[in-house]
This record gives structure tokens, C-alpha cells and sequence, in this order.
């Protein structure tokens, strides 16, 4: 009898070190779990306050800043600069201009060239245009992933007659170009003229919201009413 309340003991001490081994082993593997887990909340897109009066990054741009945004997104701390060389006459009776866009990322502690954009019309012989399209510049986060779109239009041209411009949206997310090309509208006496449009390939990357977005601002820019 002694014997079998020996062994029912042993029985009983074994069966709960057990449990609780597996009781912790479940816990540990809880907490693993748990610390794999990535972190769902990303930093959220911010537009900042922004000076274009205040001389940044002078000495890595050209031309005179026109607008400017500052803004942190799931990245970094980004700021973009408008600028242009306005159209002017050289000696040899011949019109330039130019339109640039920079964007810089703070890394590290100190700002580096995320991206550039530059466009020009050089010795026209005739009428030169080289602007961005006033208020067309937004920063905007349209998908909603907490990185920041640039975005801006602008249209050029050497001709000596009264026709639509050549007209480009860029816009930005991060490192990715996305472009949609095309030609101003002319509305004159119930008529149009103009108005062609094509979406660059680069926009069958992007996010549905991106190009919706895109759309929506060449549409809304670049038509001149006679």
C-alpha cells in the first residue's frame, strides 16, 4: 500500500512541474510574439511652416524662389523649393528661361538633394515662356501611407503666334517620379484649342489616389479664355 501511495505522489509532482513548465514556455512564447509584432503606427504626415523669404540652401539652387513647402512625414523632414530664371533677351536679340524644383531630405542630422527638377527654353528666336502655373503647388499625403506628394505644373514655349504651350505635371512621392505631359487650352469664341494629355507609364505604379489627384490638377490648370 505504501508503495502505491509512493508512486501516486510522484505522479502528482511530476504532472504539475510539468504544467507549469509548459504554462511558462507559453508565456515566453507570447511575448515573442508580441515583441516581432511591427509597429503599425507610422509618423504622421505634417506639413510645416515655411519662410520662402529665408535664404535656404543658397548655395545648391539656382534662380529665385517662387514657393516652397516644409513638411515630416514616415521618412523624414523634407523641404521643396520652387524657382525659375525668368525669361530674358541676350545680346543677340534671343529669350531664355528656366524652371527648377529641388526637394532635400534632412538624414543624419544635416539636409542632402533628394531629387531635381529642371526645365528650360533656350535662344528662342521668337516669344519665350518658361513659368509654373500660378497656385499649382500642393504637398498633400492622398493614399494616406504617411509619406508626403509633391506636386506642380508648370508650361513653356518658343512661338511667334497666339497657340497653346506645352504643358507638364510632376509630381513626387519620395523618390518616385510620376508625370503627365501634355498641351495648354485656348478658349476662344465657343472654340478650344489644345488640351492634349498623356499619362506617363510611371503612374501605373502609383496609388489610384495619386493619379485621381494628378487628374484633378492638370484639369484645373493651364486654360487661358480670350
Amino acid at each position: 500500500m505504501k508503495n502505491y501511495l509512493l508512486l501516486f505522489w510522484a505522479f502528482l509532482f511530476f504532472a504539475c512541474n510539468n504544467s507549469g513548465q509548459q504554462t511558462g514556455d507559453a508565456g515566453k512564447k507570447d511575448t515573442a510574439s508580441k515583441a516581432l509584432q511591427p509597429d503599425k503606427q507610422t509618423t504622421a504626415f505634417k506639413v510645416l511652416s515655411f519662410d520662402k523669404n529665408e535664404h535656404f540652401f543658397e548655395d545648391s539652387i539656382k534662380g529665385t524662389v517662387v514657393e516652397g513647402f516644409s513638411w515630416r512625414d514616415a521618412e523624414s523632414e523634407h523641404r521643396v523649393l520652387f524657382t525659375t530664371v525668368p525669361v530674358k533677351m541676350n545680346k543677340n536679340g534671343r529669350q531664355s528661361g528656366a524652371v527648377y524644383a529641388y526637394c532635400f531630405i534632412q538624414s543624419g542630422g544635416a539636409w542632402q538633394k533628394e531629387w531635381e527638377v529642371k526645365d528650360r527654353i533656350d535662344d528662342c528666336e521668337v516669344d519665350a515662356t518658361c513659368e509654373f502655373l500660378p497656385n499649382s503647388f500642393t504637398v498633400t499625403d492622398n493614399d494616406n501611407n504617411g509619406l508626403g506628394e509633391v506636386c506642380f505644373l508648370y508650361k513653356l514655349s518658343c512661338k511667334g503666334d497666339v497657340s497653346p504651350d506645352e504643358k507638364k505635371l510632376i509630381m513626387y512621392e519620395g523618390a518616385n517620379k510620376y508625370a503627365i505631359r501634355g498641351s495648354t487650352i485656348l478658349e476662344y469664341n465657343g472654340s478650344k484649342e489644345g488640351g492634349d494629355k498623356k499619362i506617363d507609364a510611371s503612374f501605373t505604379k502609383a496609388a489610384k489616389p495619386l493619379l485621381d489627384f494628378a487628374n484633378s490638377q492638370w484639369d484645373k490648370f493651364g486654360i487661358t479664355k480670350y
